[in-house]
């Protein structure tokens, strides 16, 4: 690149000679790089951003120096930062791309993670507005109570609740908590539970090492396999092409010799020599190891042999993958569930039966046909008597067994027994219930693991709920929250339950206290909120205020009984609540709620 400032002289005469300019431009350049690149600690190999800066920077001396191939240079200088920037492009995009999978790879748990915040945020929405609301109440009965001039009509503020901002131990109560005994019991527990987690961790998982080996392993053994298949068809091909010389070498012994072998074998040698592969070289070898021509029923008679050889020796978790890897799912029934269910002697801390159903769910997935309901229903029964509740969490996230009603009611009944398990046991058996249709049940859960606003939007968004579902769910649930919820309109939509209706069916059901506890925060509301709800409940006949009236009389709840027939007679003729429809004339029908 500097040539045109280099001496023609030949090469002996160079020593009498002043040095060339272009020799020692170019051996200050070099002592230039050499002095930076020390300076700046670049590496000797690989690529270095001050190593390409010291370039860029020693490819512009070199084109000022030249003149006539300034313009070469100057291109060949473009091509080299265009092909650095193209480097430094596909490294960002590398780059990315890594950031990209990993972000991607991180999405389900984020969108997991995300989802409970989401619920959190809504609870604590609700618990504000809750709180709001009192307040509000709270303020008004203070307004009201100035304004009153005589002392029989003074209203009580009701009493605020403390809000206590103790966090229980996950599982104990807060009675629990204190206790010496209960705290045992639960360390023991805990160390219990610890060591069943050691104990699947030595038996049930190995390092992700051994994973990265096998694979490792694998695409060694496919990489030898591909080598030999190669080789395999070379000799295949020359085995043909030495068969082919062969019969005619043998053909030519049986003729009458009347021509030379070299010139009876060339057509057979051309004939070799086009041969270039060989697709089925052996058929009658083959034809064993055809798939086709299996007997299948001799087949699976002999599974079922090998079955019940490992039955018989007592191979029982042999047998049930055995079971598992079944074809046509032939041992995937009730008679081989009830085999293993009668076992009673065993080795080891985990029973056959629960070997047979945790192996026969794992060989189920999604896509394919699961067991039956009466099978689902036996094998999460086996889980919850041995306190599996991760495999059921499983099979049931999984789609691994067919939800039923009765499923459902025995995870139910299970987080009933197992109160520190109840969330997760609600959240299982709400799943089930949504996908059988039990929408009252599946309700119900929600408003168990305290999520009253996400039962309600269930409710309105299902559009399936009767009277006497709402019934069971007070009945089941009878918290003043949700009876609150109920009977008052909810994010703009009206109420789905009269007031009238369920003050009248707490009252008779055995739930008195919530009954009076409705209505007397509607009484301490003031006497206009009780008028408000029995002229607008166009639900509860005349009839049935006036039992509930002699309800609150019989349990010494006075005031309610006299500000409910305050308001029934102060209308005129004495009469409060007039049903003026055509199909009931006498005003004593309930009718039929049609708020959905």
């Amino acid at each position: 690149m500097a040539a045109e400032g280099l001496s023609t002289a030949t090469p002996g005469k160079s020593q009498d000679r002043s040095p060339n300019p272009a020799n020692q431009v170019l051996c200050r350049i070099r002592t230039h790089i050499n002095t930076e690149t020390e300076a700046l600690g670049c590496p000797d190999q690989g690529p270095d951003e001050q190593r390409y800066i010291i370039y860029r920077n020693v490819f512009d001396k070199v084109i000022e120096n030249a003149t006539a191939y300034k313009n070469i240079l100057t291109s060949i200088k473009q091509e080299y930062e265009e092909s650095i920037n193209v480097l430094h492009k596909g490294k960002e995009d590398s780059l990315f791309l890594r950031r990209k999978l990993k972000s991607m790879a991180f999405e389900p748990m984020t969108y997991v993670a995300y989802k409970k915040r989401a619920m959190q945020l809504q609870n604590k929405i609700d618990l504000i507005k809750q709180n709001t609301a009192e307040l509000e109440a709270h303020l008004q009965a203070v307004k009201r109570s100035r304004d009153v001039q005589k002392e029989q009509t003074k209203q009580t503020l009701p009493p605020q609740e403390d809000v206590f901002h103790i966090t229980c131990i996950p599982g104990l109560t807060l009675q629990e908590s204190i206790n010496v005994e209960d705290l045992c019991k639960h360390l023991r527990n805990l160390e219990e539970k610890l060591k069943s987690l050691e104990f699947a961790k030595e038996t049930k998982y190995v390092p992700i090492q051994i994973k990265t080996n096998i694979i490792q392993d694998i695409n060694q053994k496919m990489q030898q396999w591909e080598v030999l298949d190669m080789l395999n068809k070379q000799l295949k091909l020359r085995y043909k092409r030495i068969e082919i010389l062969a019969d005619a070498v043998a053909a030519w012994g049986y003729s009458d010799k009347s021509i030379s072998l070299t010139e009876y074998i060339l057509p057979s040698l051309t004939e070799a020599i086009s041969l270039k592969e060989v697709d089925n070289l052996w058929p009658e070898i083959l034809h064993a190891d055809d798939p086709s021509t299996i007997n299948e029923p001799a087949y699976l008679l002999e599974y079922v042999e090998r079955f019940n050889k490992l039955f018989d020796d007592k191979q029982y978790k042999a047998a049930a993958k055995h079971v598992a890897n079944c074809p046509r799912g032939i041992l995937h029934n009730l008679e081989v569930m009830e085999r293993f269910k009668a076992i009673t002697e065993y080795e080891g801390h985990i029973s056959p039966l629960l070997q047979f159903f945790e192996a026969v769910m794992n060989s189920f997935s999604a896509v394919k046909h699961s067991p039956n309901a009466k099978m689902s229903f036996e094998g999460v029964d086996c889980a919850l008597t041995q306190n599996r509740l991760d495999l059921v969490i499983h099979w049931i996230i999984q789609q691994r067994v067919t939800c039923s009603e009765e499923l459902g009611d025995l995870i139910y009944n299970y987080g009933d027994t197992e109160q520190r398990n109840m969330d997760t046991c609600m959240v299982l058996a709400q799943i089930v219930y949504n996908k059988c249709d039990v929408h009252k049940k599946a309700a119900l859960c929600l408003c168990r693991c305290r999520q009253i606003s996400g039962a309600m939007e269930y409710i309105h968004v299902s559009k399936k709920f009767s009277l006497d579902d709402y019934l069971f769910l007070m009945n089941k649930c009878p918290k003043s929250e949700l009876i609150q919820c109920l009977t008052n309109e909810w994010n703009g939509n009206p109420a789905v339950l009269s007031t009238g209706i369920a003050v009248l069916w707490l009252i008779s059901n055995d739930h008195e206290e919530t009954g009076f506890h409705l209505l007397k925060e509607i009484y301490d509301s003031g006497q206009d909120a009780m008028e408000r709800t029995i002229l607008n409940d166009v639900n509860c006949t005349l009839e049935d205020w006036q039992e509930i009236a002699a309800k609150c009389s019989t349990h010494n709840h006075n005031e309610l009984a006299d500000s409910i027939f305050t308001v029934l007679t102060s209308q005129e003729g004495g009469t409060v609540i007039r049903i003026t429809t055509e199909s009931d004339n006498d005003g004593a029908k309930l009718i039929e709620h049609i708020f959905l």
